[in-house]
Order: structure tokens, then sequence, then C-alpha cells
């Protein structure tokens, strides 16, 4: 088993070594990372198989996964399928990619898994580079990085942008609009969390199932 790892180790990319120089040369504060700390995971290749000898990190900034084994840490292939990180007292969470691009996104990005139906919400996390030019310094530009996610729903083979905005969201969902407007407003959700949009989609979904009157 540990030749396994050995062995994809071996063909993964990008030592994290390399990527730290980089940084160094572009100096910004905050954390890229969903966690700080390695997790334990499963990874799964497109070819099918699965290993869980792996620690994982997962890099917001450049929407990458970072794999961890006997203290070397590595950028993994992109021959990843899916992943799942299991951090510490949170819940597991689903990572993949192969969906359909938007303006934001390519088929290797990954998103978070949050509803898988017929209607499937998917949740890109990210990070944004906010640029504040100092004005005593010279005109030094001080770099930092900014949470930032955005909120997809996979129907049909189409994906769809989720605005935030709880008065807007319902125009997203057809001729169910209304019945949704009428949710959110029952369920008094403000459209902050991921939880909040996982209930609005379920909702959805029941809809969908539901037979026409």
């Amino acid at each position: 088993m540990k030749h396994i790892a050995w062995c994809l180790l071996l063909l993964c990319q990008c030592a994290l070594g390399q990527a730290t120089k980089e940084d160094d040369q572009n100096t910004i504060t905050g954390n890229p990372y969903l966690f700080k700390d390695w997790c334990d995971g499963v990874v799964r290749f497109t070819s099918g198989r699965t290993l869980n000898q792996f620690k994982l990190k997962f890099d917001c900034l450049k929407n990458m996964l970072l794999l961890e084994f006997n203290g070397n840490a590595f950028a993994a292939e992109s021959k990843v399928q899916e992943f799942v990180m299991y951090p510490k007292k949170k819940d597991s969470l689903l990572f993949r990619r192969g969906f359909p691009t938007t303006e934001k996104t390519s088929e290797n990005t990954y998103f978070q898994v949050l509803v898988q139906d017929k209607a499937s919400l998917l949740r890109l996390i990210a990070r944004n580079i906010v640029e504040e030019k100092q004005v005593v310094s010279n005109g030094r530009v001080n770099r930092r990085l900014e949470e930032v996610e955005f909120y997809y729903l996979l129907q049909n083979g189409v994906m769809t942008l989720l605005p935030d905005d709880r008065t807007e969201l319902p125009q997203q969902f057809g001729d169910k609009k209304e019945p949704i407007a009428a949710f959110i407003a029952a369920q008094q959700l403000r459209m902050h969390t991921p939880e909040d949009f996982v209930q609005v989609v379920k909702k959805y979904n029941e809809l969908l199932g539901a037979p026409n009157p």
C-alpha cells in the first residue's frame, strides 16, 4: 500500500516548495486555504482508483488540491476526479470537477457538492486579491486575500449562478419562483450561508417531484 501511495506521489505535479518561492516574491496577507491544518481524506481518480493514505489541503486561491504523505507535500495531478475532506469536529466536504463551464470556471474547477438531485447545488469557494494603496508608504500597495463564494444550480446540464439576494433568487427557479419565494420568507432565510442555499434547492427538488395541481 505504501508503494502505491509513493508511486502516485511521483505522478503529482508542482512541489509545494516551488509554489512557496513564487508566493514569497508576491507577498499577500491572508489564508488561501479552506482549512489551515491538513485533513484526513479520500481521493478518487478518473480511473476509478480510490486512495486514503494522504492528508489533504485545498488552496481556494488557486483552486488546487494539495496532498501530504510522509512529510512531503505536492499539488495533486490532473487525473483526480473528486475528493472528500474530513476536518476535525466538522462535517465532511465532497469536492468534484468535470462540470459544465461558466464565465468564472472551467471543467477542471473543483466545486463543493452540496446537493445531488434532479437539480444539484454546487459551491465555488475562492479567494479574491484585494489591493490597498497606502498613502504614507510611498505608494506601496498592500495585497490581501478576501474570502468569496458562489453558488450554482446544475440542472439539465446547465449551470446557473444563484444570487445571494433573497428577493432576486426565486427568479432563477422558473415556474417554481412563487413557492420558492414563499418558502424563503416563511423560513426567514437570509441567503448568507451554505445551509440557506441547501434548504432552498432541496425545496425546489421537492416541488419538481410534486404532481402539478
